[in-house]
This record gives structure tokens, C-alpha cells and sequence, in this order.
């Protein structure tokens, strides 16, 4: 029995996710051309992905492409909560979070913009303040 469970995301750009991960502190491994990583599940079991993130000791969670040209997370979210002790959406979010916050940062400095300051909230939203001359 798989315990993997895919996550749709809006993640497109490695080189943002691969920023933010670096941030979190999370290792990541990107396949070699024409080749796919191995994602570790319950078990033993695995599956094949584009990348990989390790989660855990035991547990990864990939990255697969689809068809829109996005990633979707796909992981065994059980053994990641019993091994982390950190919700599975709360692991999503983060890296979600982490990685919106470089790929606007990414996108803003592309169109000129300058980043004047960045501010974490209380309940976890971040700002940007840019500007432009």
C-alpha cells in the first residue's frame, strides 16, 4: 500500500524553489539530464521525480512535472508528519511561502524594481516594499 500523496502546486521556477529551499535549510537534488531522482516512502517504497527534497531520515518529498509545466510536491505526508512532527500543511506552506517570496523577488528585480525592505508579520505573511527610480 503507497502512502504518496500529490500536492498541486504553482512551482515553476527551480532556480526561486532552489533559493527558498536553501533558506529553509532543506537539501534538494535535481535529477541529471534524462535521468529521475528516487523519492523515499513508507517502507522502502519510492518513486521517480525531476527533484527531490529531503523531508526527513527517511522520507523526500518530490517534485514531478505535469503537463501545465508546473510541479506538484508528491510525498508520503504521513511518515513526514511521524518523523518531523510538523503538520503536512504546514510543511507546504512553508515552502510554497518561501518560494512565492523569491520568485516575486526574482520578477520585480527583472523590471527594474529595487527591494527596500522585507517584514515577516505575526501570523506569518511577508511583505515587500519595492521601488523603482
Amino acid at each position: 500500500m503507497s502512502h504518496f500523496t500529490q500536492v498541486e502546486t504553482k512551482i515553476n521556477d527551480l532556480v526561486a524553489l532552489k533559493a527558498a529551499l536553501e533558506e529553509l535549510g532543506l537539501q534538494f537534488e535535481e535529477a541529471a539530464e534524462d535521468q529521475l531522482v528516487k523519492v523515499r516512502g513508507w517502507k522502502g517504497s519510492t518513486l521517480t521525480a525531476e527533484a527531490k527534497i529531503k523531508a526527513s531520515k527517511s522520507y523526500d518529498i518530490g517534485l514531478q512535472l505535469t503537463e501545465e509545466g508546473t510541479y506538484k510536491l508528491v510525498a508520503d505526508w504521513w511518515g513526514i508528519e511521524e518523523e518531523t512532527n510538523e503538520e503536512a500543511a504546514k510543511i507546504q506552506q512553508r515552502i510554497v511561502q518561501c518560494y512565492a517570496k523569491h520568485k516575486v523577488k526574482a520578477e520585480v528585480a527583472k523590471q527594474g524594481f529595487t527591494l527596500d525592505e522585507e517584514q515577516v508579520e505575526a501570523d506569518g505573511t511577508i511583505r515587500l516594499s519595492v521601488s523603482r527610480w
